[in-house]
């Protein structure tokens, strides 16, 4: 088991939180997570309050709940989060429970926490090794991500 698969395993089940800041207010719906020969046993929604400091946006969590933690996720992943990021019209990505506050979105301070990413019509992006988490290539890669998230959702009065 690598340190992600533990880490999403804590509580005996694999969770997977997925997040997503959009224009759309679209909300994807279970069936949308059913890819890769791979459905998820429960899927819970989550729509997040606004930005307090006025960052444009709708953002929404995604619980995606397994049973069975012996997949191999990443392909599964990398089609989720294309998905997302294209129905909300914006960028999507994976994150430990704990590690979502609007100051901090791809920052340096969460960069370790953050397991995936997609921006619309990206490449969508889903790492399973705890070690590439730390590295300056994945620091520069959502840099890059937050540099996008800044230009497409600015805050209001920046923008």
């Amino acid at each position: 088991m690598t340190d992600i698969e533990e880490a999403i395993s804590w509580s005996g089940l694999a969770v997977i939180l997925l997040f997503t800041l959009g224009a759309s207010d679209s909300t994807l719906q279970p069936g949308d997570f059913e890819v890769a020969g791979m459905k998820p046993d429960n899927v819970k929604v989550f729509r997040l309050d606004p930005d307090p400091d006025g960052r444009r946006g709708v953002v929404q969590a995604y619980d995606l709940t397994f049973a069975d933690s012996d997949h191999d996720f990443v392909p599964y992943l990398q089609e989720c989060l294309r998905r997302a990021a294209a129905e909300v019209e914006g960028i999507a990505w994976l994150a430990f429970e704990g590690s979502f506050h609007y100051d901090r979105l791809f920052t340096q301070s969460v960069t370790d926490q953050v397991y995936g990413y997609c921006v619309e019509d990206g490449v969508p992006v889903a790492v399973w090794d705890g070690a590439v988490l730390k590295s300056g290539r994945w620091k520069c890669e959502l840099a890059g991500v937050r540099a996008a998230m800044e230009r497409a959702f600015p805050k209001v009065g920046t923008g």
